[in-house]
């Protein structure tokens, strides 16, 4: 006998009791789940709340939650503070796109005070219309308060770093300018690696110190029109000395007329300045680095493209993660820290703009920058 035909052979009781033990299932792996859940109806009233998540919003009972509208009984801050509004709420988005949304937030306990929470919000569907919601979310106001440690740590350290590195870099300039006297052969070439090896140990401290900046939230950028031929032209002009040392050939053709975009010029020629290098140096010698900017209707958009090592597939995702290095032949000559394309993708972000990265091994990379053509 099938499992449909005992179901249809049960009696009204069978029936009865089967449902009750289903529910008590489900309610025991509800309640049980290690972090903080709750469910909420189609108006956002919350209908179930594990104690999980009672402890963490601070709530002495279900019955506080229960029956609620949970925008109204729980507020969600940003980092600084400022409430967000109910339109943005992770939960309104669920049910406005159907979609799951994860997000990072701080919400207000019922004592005033805050928790860092990291939530993952999942419609319940019926014929594919949102009928509820169900939160999970964790306290991670321990592991908040650790990252802006480590921050500022990095950031103090490169700091104190950077003192006592430029002052190396300034009196081996000197030598090798003579200040001290003809240097002899020996001697010059010398002191050439101390200042080259200078010259890398302030590029690791900067890259050090501008991430750790950029994760504590201190860098403010300055946006105004501006026109991004002559930005271009410049940082080409700047790195015009290292394609000519590595025997390659920069093709960059402006368009006939100026392309003007909102940018903090001092970043954005950083995030530039950046790219391009990495083009340069992850390309073979007597190859091309090409640079095309264009206009759409609601972007402006920047191709590098250069014909180096490419990148692979499975990498592509991870190369704007912090200390990414790739293997690749060129990977032990260049160097760094893995930390500047996690940087540039950060500034690009604060644009309100987006960098996507296309390339294949040995075929070269093309990373695009898409600005948007107003504030």
């Amino acid at each position: 006998m099938t499992k449909r035909t005992e179901s249809a052979n049960a009696t009204p009781l069978q029936k009865g009791r089967s449902l009750a033990q289903e529910k008590a299932v489900s309610d025991a792996l509800f309640l049980s789940i290690g972090e903080g859940a709750l469910v909420t109806d189609a108006k956002g009233k919350v209908s179930r709340i594990n104690n999980c998540a009672l402890e963490l919003l601070g709530f002495s009972s279900p019955e506080d939650a229960i029956g609620k509208w949970y925008p109204s009984i729980v507020v969600a801050e940003d980092e600084a503070g400022t409430r967000i509004p109910n339109i943005n709420r992770p939960i309104t988005e669920v049910f406005l796109t159907g979609k799951t949304v994860f997000k990072k937030l701080y919400y207000r306990r019922q004592d005033q005070t805050r928790i860092a929470v990291a939530l993952t919000v999942s419609p319940v569907l019926l014929d594919g219309i949102p009928i509820g919601a169900i939160e999970v979310f964790r306290d991670i106001t321990e592991e908040v308060r650790l990252e802006r440690a480590k921050d500022e740590f990095i950031s103090l350290a490169s700091h104190q770093l950077r003192t006592p590195a430029t002052g190396v870099k300034q009196y081996a300039g000197m030598l090798l300018e003579g200040y001290a006297g003809k240097l002899r052969e020996m001697q010059r070439a010398m002191v050439e690696t101390i200042y080259e090896s200078n010259e890398r140990q302030i590029t690791i401290i900067n890259d050090l110190l501008r991430v750790a900046q950029v994760d504590a939230g201190q860098i403010q950028l300055i946006k105004l029109p501006s026109p991004l031929i002559p930005l271009l032209t410049d940082v080409l002009n700047e790195q015009a000395h290292k394609f000519k040392a590595r025997a390659q050939t920069v093709v960059f053709d402006p368009p006939p007329e100026e392309i003007w975009a909102p940018i903090d010029v001092k970043h954005i020629r950083m995030v530039l300045e950046n790219i391009i290098d990495n083009a340069s140096k992850y390309t073979p010698p007597n190859k091309n680095v090409y640079l095309a900017l264009k206009k759409t209707p609601r972007y402006v958009l920047i191709d590098i493209t250069d014909e180096g090592v490419g990148i692979p597939k499975e990498a592509l995702a991870l190369i704007f993660n912090k200390f990414t290095r790739l293997d690749n032949p060129l990977s032990t000559e260049v160097g760094g820290t893995g930390l500047g394309l996690y940087w540039v993708k950060k500034i690009i972000d604060l644009h309100g703009a987006h960098i996507h990265v296309r390339s294949r091994p040995g075929k070269g990379s093309t990373f695009t920058i898409r600005l948007p053509q107003s504030l």
